[in-house]
């Protein structure tokens, strides 16, 4: 090879053989100078390959440059065609950047079976998978609208890296709106669905915990609430005939007043997570509905959704304290409802924390919960034998005395989790975890109400479940790195 090169430039034609970037050089005269002008141009392409490929940072070019040889010579006379240095590349390598761990971390395996069947095959090849992330882009930066998102796309090269985007022009605002429309309410809880199984093989749906008692059942231990949003559309309407508003957003009601919402017109989001904070089921609804009607739909869904896990509790709050409730949950879907009570008055027989008391007005000890017959089983202590006020003998005093409290009676008050049992003392504790997953993703970690510009029942459920999906990513994220387990309990 170095003889034909040789060979080639001894010839008298060499200079016009040259590109026209050499014939340029009024100067070159001899083989020495060829040889010389030939490593920079291959020097500087090399260092541009090495730069684009991120072997080498900008902060080496000009340390490079004047190396050369030629460095004492002017450099005016020529210009090369260098192509565009990606600012990307301190960030891409730099180990401590959180943002790039996060999104090097996503298995795209979540993403792409669903957003594959959504788009056909035939036709130019669209964005794909990189489309979804750049969606989790908008809420990890909390960018206020999908216009935003585009420009911040067009303009950082580093979002697009992380998107996979860098290859190829980047998606306009109103291409979003075909993603909503191609994947749907469906396309976005599939893809909610997969990141929540990812979690569950980590073990991270129901950990182990010291606090809980444990004897209890196997199953998954969730938690319901509901949160509002406030709407994008004005809040002033018009009201009707019939006592009705009318909102520019049809989907939007009036609901109950709130110390934050001076009017509080928008949605409602329903939902259910694990005990580790961990979103399993997001439905979106006027605000005027109460949360009592969308609990079925909810545990409906999440059979739907989730056919191969199991519920053994569910923890609610007093919003959800009715018999119809009670005997449902356990009657229908065989789930142990740990619901806070609201005021509750026995008949008599009972102190005022619901236990049987005995013939001489001493309260019995619960012995057991009989799930199959549906009774709980109370025992006599005899603590009469010590108390120096008995005056007759009790005539139970042999075997003692029993008696049997029947869930048909009152759910509510003879159920299988009454306040009186282990099970609703431990997990009690556990039901303000969804308020701090709401203040999570509303306030203390991301934006879902003030990043809200959708209208429509549809629009803003799939973006309550992309920062469903955003607030699983980040327990995955925080477990693979740290093994932190959950961000709204102490493990």
């Amino acid at each position: 090879m170095k003889l034909q090169i040789l060979i080639l430039i001894l010839t008298p034609n060499f200079k016009a053989m040259l590109p026209p970037i050499f014939r340029h050089f009024s100067y070159i005269h001899s083989k020495m100078v060829v040889y010389t002008y030939l490593s920079v141009i291959l020097s500087s392409y090399l260092m541009i390959f090495l730069l684009f490929w991120g072997r080498v940072s900008i902060e080496h070019i000009p340390t490079l440059l004047l190396n050369t040889s030629n460095r004492r010579q002017a450099m005016d006379n020529y210009q090369l065609p260098l192509p565009t240095f990606s600012s990307a590349y301190l960030d891409l390598i730099d180990q401590s950047n959180d943002l790039v761990r996060y999104f090097r971390m996503i298995n795209l395996s979540n993403i792409y079976p669903v957003v594959n069947r959504c788009y056909s095959s035939s036709g130019p090849k669209g964005y794909g998978v990189a489309l979804f992330l750049s969606r989790i882009m908008k809420v990890k930066q909390t960018f206020v609208s999908d216009r935003i998102l585009a420009k911040r796309l067009s303009e950082n090269s580093t979002y697009r890296h992380l998107c996979l985007l860098d290859k190829g022009i980047t998606p306009s605002h109103n291409t979003y709106n075909t993603l909503r429309k191609r994947l749907g309410v469906d396309g976005y809880a599939k893809v909610h669905v997969n990141f929540v199984n990812e979690a569950n093989k980590a073990g991270l749906l129901n950990p182990y915990i010291k606090r809980l008692p444990k004897n209890r059942r196997k199953g998954l231990i969730l938690i319901g609430d509901s949160t509002p949003i406030r709407s994008y559309c004005s809040s002033k309407g018009i009201k009707q005939d019939d006592g009705s508003w009318l909102f520019t957003d049809p989907s939007v009601s009036f609901g109950r007043p709130h110390h934050r919402d001076k009017y509080p017109v928008g949605h409602k989001a329903h939902s259910l997570i694990t005990i580790t904070g961990i979103p399993m089921i997001s439905i979106v609804s006027t605000r005027i509905d109460s949360d009592q009607i969308h609990i079925f739909p909810l545990l409906d869904e999440f059979k739907k959704r989730f056919s191969s896990l199991s519920i053994a509790y569910i923890v609610l709050d007093a919003g959800y304290d009715a018999e119809e409730i009670h005997k449902s949950i356990y009657e229908d879907y065989n789930i142990i409802p740990i619901i806070i009570r609201k005021e509750m008055v026995y008949p008599k027989g009972f102190n005022t924390e619901g236990i049987p008391l005995c013939d001489f007005g001493y309260p019995l000890m619960k012995t057991g919960i009989d799930y199959k017959r549906k009774r709980s089983r109370y025992h006599c202590r005899k603590i009469c034998q010590k108390d120096t006020q008995m005056i007759f003998p009790c005539s139970l005093d042999t075997g003692g005395f029993n008696l049997y409290t029947r869930f048909k009676d009152s759910y509510r008050k003879y159920g299988p989790a009454t306040p009186d049992t282990i099970v609703y003392k431990k997990l009690k504790p556990f039901r303000t975890a969804i308020e701090r997953g709401f203040g999570l993703v509303k306030e203390n970690r991301y934006r879902m109400e003030y990043t809200n510009t959708y209208m429509g029942i549809n629009n803003v459920t799939m973006h309550v479940i992309e920062h469903d999906i955003l607030l699983t990513q980040d327990i995955i994220f925080e477990y693979n790195t740290i093994r932190k387990i959950s961000p709204v309990i102490k493990v």
